[in-house]
């Protein structure tokens, strides 16, 4: 994989308290990569230091093999993003904050306005002053003056303010398309988990200014469940099943007077499930369903390694 973005022992002190503690990722070209964090974590901190709001203290950031410190004009180049709101100008239509971007950067042409602008779902309402959008409509006209120059790295922090549910799938849809199709390497920050598993290849988890770590979606939900999957078997009578359970050598749980639960390898499920399916059947024992329970959400994971709500920098 291509290395879009890398931040190497990133440490970060604002007056007295140090907001970031030696942070280290990377990102991928052709991924969405999602850095999730309770308020006050750090996540604004560490997305203004990478566009070049803030000074860094103490680490490195490479952006497309360039290094930000010595090189940051080429290095910024690559780089599209929103922090926090977008800042447009109010009393212009939003076609004309487009072209007055467009003129900054010198090298986007009417033909790239259009195209993003339709990207983003805002075509109809582009000639109208920016002062009558909404909090959503500003947040699209700002993704798409993100993306005008065809950067190679996109960086949103949470993006999906004031976006309803449909924005917010469209929004989904755009950055899963840059990402996945235009090989662009984005990083959005969000509150939102259930949207972030939708929408995230890989997550980084930051709380107290400290990187937690960095897996999959996946990985991450299939290691804080220690690896197994939960199946419940709806049975007719469950003391019995259990006994014949135990002799499979598998962990079973009585849920209540018709369920069990047995907690099985994730990604191994099949032939234990027939195995006790099986036994069960040949055993006489009424067997009326076997179905596995539903996973853990990012949510879930995301709450419990982060204490939302304990330690959290101010």
């Amino acid at each position: 994989m291509t290395t879009a973005l890398k931040l190497e022992h990133i440490s970060k002190t604002i007056g007295k308290k140090q907001i970031l503690h030696d942070i280290s990722f990377e990102t991928y070209a052709g991924e969405v990569f999602g850095f999730l964090g309770p308020n006050g974590a750090g996540k604004t901190t560490t997305i203004k230091i990478i566009v070049g709001l803030l000074c860094l203290d103490e680490g490195a950031i490479t952006v497309c093999g360039t290094a930000l410190k010595n090189h940051f004009e080429k290095a910024m180049q690559n780089i599209g993003g929103i922090v926090e709101n977008p800042e447009m100008y109010k009393y212009l239509t939003g076609m004309q904050n487009l072209r007055q971007y467009a003129r900054m950067r010198g090298n986007v042409s009417q033909k790239r306005i259009d195209e993003v602008v339709e990207m983003v779902g805002l075509s109809n309402r582009i000639h109208e002053k920016v002062g009558h959008y909404s909090l959503g409509m500003r947040q699209r006209l700002g993704v798409a003056q993100s993306i005008l120059h065809h950067p190679k790295v996109l960086i949103l922090d949470e993006p999906t303010n004031g976006l309803d549910p449909a924005g917010i799938k469209e929004l989904r849809d755009i950055l899963k398309n840059l990402a996945h199709k235009e090989g662009v390497g984005v990083l959005v920050s969000s509150h939102l988990m259930s949207e972030m598993e939708m929408m995230c290849d890989r997550v980084g988890i930051i709380a107290e200014g400290k990187l937690i770590g960095v897996q999959t979606v996946e990985e991450l939900i299939s290691t804080s469940s220690g690896g197994k999957t939960g199946f419940v078997f709806t049975v007719s009578d469950v003391p019995r099943a259990l006994e014949l359970i135990a002799g499979l050598n598998q962990e079973a749980t009585r849920l209540d007077g018709r369920r069990f639960q047995v907690a099985l390898p994730s990604g191994e499920t099949d032939e234990p499930v027939s195995a006790i399916c099986a036994k069960l059947i040949g055993a006489g024992i009424g067997l009326y369903g076997a179905a596995p329970m539903e996973n853990k959400k990012l949510e879930d994971v995301f709450i419990a390694l982060t204490e939302t709500g304990g330690k959290q920098i101010g």
